[in-house]
């Protein structure tokens, strides 16, 4: 198949995700989980989404590989230049609880490059559509909407709330000091964050898992925002490990300086 994208394309994905999200949402109030093997939860509203996905892609692209966080990566995307990176919920904690602070996340990567991402948030009944270089559109219920940075929250510093993370966390904000901290789950979400006005800077700081970087980072670049790995790098995809080593989302103006202080204070690639 060609790696180029046409409208139809992009619509096919857009409906695979906003249902899947619409299913998910449907089941929230009465889903249960279970434990993974490395110990993070699944629920039903997981493999509904991931279920709903997957009919769509095997339809309409079926010689595209997938990489998806509830199905086993046999490594045989390795081979194919298009590959459809699938997070059905990323914020499962916040799902399990009854937040609305999850989303649908999904991204075709070409030859290891970000085309397209996609955020579906269906507690807040919008879809972010992102296609780097090209733009990024917003869906509500009151139809399509250009999707830029706005301004607000610059000062503002989201960390993961992970215990694994806490020590790199800490040398981060020592690093940053004029920043104020905000916590959330789902990259989606701190992507959303981001362009809406509400955070200015997210920074991963160690290796993350494909699926969770590549929507909410092809989205941000679409919409005029940064997204880097933690030496300012651009991220790529479809790599044999399936994961970026760390991130950092910032819609500032000094996203290489704040880098730069970072690693100065010892939170980089090896963090």
């Amino acid at each position: 198949m060609p790696s180029a994208l046409s409208a139809q394309d992009i619509s096919i994905a857009v409906a695979a995700a906003r249902e899947a999200g619409a299913a998910a949402y449907a089941l929230q109030a009465s889903v249960t989980a279970t434990s993974k093997s490395d110990g993070s939860p699944v629920t039903q509203g997981d493999l509904a989404a991931d279920a709903v996905i997957r009919h769509h892609l095997a339809l309409s692209f079926p010689d595209d590989a997938l990489l998806s966080e509830e199905s086993p990566d046999g490594g045989e995307r390795l081979g194919r230049r298009r590959l459809w990176i699938i997070d059905p919920i990323d914020g499962t904690s916040d799902y399990l609880r009854g937040s609305g602070e999850w989303a649908v996340q999904l991204a075709l990567a070409v030859d290891g490059e970000l085309r397209l991402g996609i955020l579906d948030l269906p507690a807040e009944g919008i879809c972010l559509v992102g296609l780097p270089g090209s733009g990024a559109w917003r869906l509500d219920q009151h139809g399509e909407h250009a999707l830029t940075v706005q301004a607000g929250g610059e000062d503002i510093l989201i960390t993961s709330q992970s215990r694994r993370n806490r020590a790199a966390v800490e040398r981060i904000h020592l690093a940053l000091p004029e920043l104020r901290l905000m916590t959330a789950h789902s990259v989606g979400v701190k992507a959303w964050r981001i362009l809406n006005g509400s955070a200015g800077l997210y920074v991963h700081p160690r290796a993350i898992a494909e699926w969770d970087a590549a929507a909410p980072a092809a989205v941000l670049l679409a919409a005029g925002a940064a997204a880097t790995d933690l030496a300012g790098a651009p991220l790529r995809f479809n790599t044999a490990s399936g994961r970026c080593p760390g991130l950092v989302f910032s819609k500032r103006s000094d996203h290489a300086e704040l880098i730069a202080r970072m690693a100065a204070a010892g939170v980089g690639l090896s963090a």
